[in-house]
């Protein structure tokens, strides 16, 4: 892979990635990545291009927004028990996510990875750069280490992804490279986030950006996936040596979850906030903050950030004028019933639409439309609630877009993690405590704390805790993930129904689509024409 230099305006442009079509584009402007490191603003202006990445809208003028602003969301939540493409919805470079059919031509496959890549490059930049600039040694040790932090993060989720894929330490890189093996690839994942959980602050001086606990809880992500794959035995029937677990000691991994998940409880400050609602609307950026240990921020100016993108599923149907938006993927019927009728989780969640003459109400002194109460997922309305825009005259930038932010990493998911961690330590009692601890911000009153316990209950409490991860985290990213290392991402699939909901009739083709190897994306195809890298099985 061979690497292109750009820097656009106030944001730094490094495009890698393996394509050869990047190669020899000119650049935009006359700077370079060696003009840019000079001053302490320098090194400032290069972190903030890295930050970019995790929702910038192109580079170069390729893409739309494929990690967190438009695609990443829906590539890690449809295609699985809580949401598929809505029947009729035929974007092939989206749809495919939905009903299980992604190939390695895919458009958002390939700008996924290429926007991952110029991502780390950007980064090895900074790691490589900052250490020869004029800045105060303090906010020198805190850039690397954020650096490191954004290098980790993005290595996770392309593991995650894709498996064994290329590794980069250095901006000098050889454009033959082939697919290191998970093991590497998580060896350099967890050093990255080592080193920031080691040398950040316990807050960061600007909104938005990594910390100490960031870093602790993306370590908590890691162990608990190592763990999990290991012990349900991922991938093992794929004969894929590429991608194989059996260098993961999960006893170790829980054992390293527990500790971290201890530290996180105890001393980083962070707590479920009040209201579940809060964290997912685009004003109510106090309650975001007390939960949320890391979150993608969105912009109040495109001239100074990146917005978000919410509009294509992730708010409920209906009128832009009301903040309503397309439904692109809708919610099985199983998501509904997963809910007991006095978990406001549900209400909040899994609603239908929005209507311009609607209810209204104000939160925090902003007013938002209050979409219709679903009470039966056959109603063809049926639709994910669970993000909203603000009524849409209130804003000062397009109806599409959202200035919101999206809450990556909560602390709701750090007690579900240690709830696992402590199972496994031979704790049930404990891990159902934490489990009830969630609970109880989810019941309607007070005294629907223990109905929702007596309900959820399973004496199997890994099939309780995987429900319950659902419960809470629905929409956000992890729910592929999760039923991946716990092995069960066929099982779940294949146990839907085809009428249990208004958007289950997608459920037979998702059956006749889904096979094994499917628990990893494709290697784009540019990648296995051009690099060559070596394709995951099945593709």
């Amino acid at each position: 892979m061979r690497i292109v230099v750009n820097i656009c305006l106030l944001c730094v442009v490094v495009l890698t990635g393996g394509c050869r079509k990047y190669l020899d584009t000119k650049p935009y402007s006359f700077n370079t990545v060696e003009n840019l490191y000079k001053t302490a603003a320098d090194a400032e202006l290069g972190l903030t291009g890295c930050y970019s990445i995790l929702n910038t809208n192109s580079i170069q003028n390729t893409g739309f927004g494929e990690t967190f602003a438009v695609a990443m969301p829906f590539m890690l939540s449809a295609g699985t028990d809580e949401l598929v493409a809505q029947d009729g919805f035929t974007n092939p470079n989206y749809a495919p996510f939905g009903t299980a059919d992604v190939s390695s031509q895919n458009e958002t496959i390939r700008n996924n990875w290429f926007f991952l890549f110029a991502g780390i490059n950007r980064i090895n930049y900074l790691l490589e750069q900052v250490p020869g600039t004029p800045v105060n040694e303090n906010r020198k040790k805190e850039i690397i280490g954020e650096g490191h932090f954004l290098r980790g993060l993005l290595y996770m989720y392309l593991a995650m992804e894709y498996g064994g894929v290329p590794v980069y330490r250095s901006s000098v890189q050889d454009p033959g490279v082939q697919r290191a093996s998970l093991q590497e690839v998580y060896e350099l994942v967890l050093a990255d986030l080592q080193e920031a959980y080691q040398s950040l602050p316990a807050r960061a001086g600007v909104p938005g950006r990594a910390n100490k606990w960031s870093a602790a809880g993306y370590l908590a992500k890691v162990y608990a996936y190592l763990a999990a794959c290991k012990k349900n035995n991922v991938g093992k029937e794929l004969n894929f040596k590429l991608n194989s677990f059996d260098w993961v000691d999960a006893a170790e991994m829980y054992n390293k979850l527990l500790t971290v998940t201890t530290d996180i409880t105890a001393n980083s400050g962070y707590k479920l906030t009040a209201r579940y609602d809060y964290l997912f609307r685009e004003t109510t950026r106090s309650a975001q903050n007390e939960e949320g240990l890391f979150t993608v921020k969105g912009s109040t100016s495109s001239v100074n950030g990146n917005y978000n993108l919410w509009l294509f599923w992730q708010i409920p149907i209906g009128s832009n004028i009301a903040g309503g938006g397309y439904g692109w993927f809708r919610p099985t019927g199983e998501q509904f019933f997963r809910y007991h009728a006095a978990d406001v989780r549900r209400t909040h969640n899994l609603t239908l639409y929005l209507d311009p003459i609607g209810q209204t109400e104000v939160v925090e002194g902003t007013k938002y439309f209050v979409p219709l109460p679903c009470t039966n997922p056959k109603n063809g309305n049926y639709c994910v609630g669970k993000f909203r825009y603000r009524d849409p005259a209130t804003k000062a930038i397009s109806q599409a877009w959202s200035d919101g932010d999206f809450l990556l990493l909560r602390y709701a998911d750090i007690l579900l993690l240690r709830a696992e961690a402590l199972y496994y330590a031979g704790d049930e009692t404990g891990a159902r405590q934490l489990l009830n601890e969630v609970r109880t911000r989810a019941a309607a009153t007070p005294a629907d704390t223990a109905l929702l316990t007596t309900a959820y209950f399973n004496a199997d409490f890994m099939t309780e805790l995987l429900e319950e991860r659902s419960r809470e985290l629905c929409f956000e990213s992890w729910r592929r993930i999760d039923l991946i290392r716990f092995g069960k991402l066929g099982t779940a699939l294949n146990g839907l129904s085809n009428d249990k909901g208004s958007w289950n009739t997608i459920v037979p083709l998702i059956k006749t689509n889904w096979k094994p190897y499917k628990i990893w994306f494709p290697i784009p195809k540019t990648e296995i024409e051009l690099s060559p890298l070596e394709q995951n099985t099945g593709y």
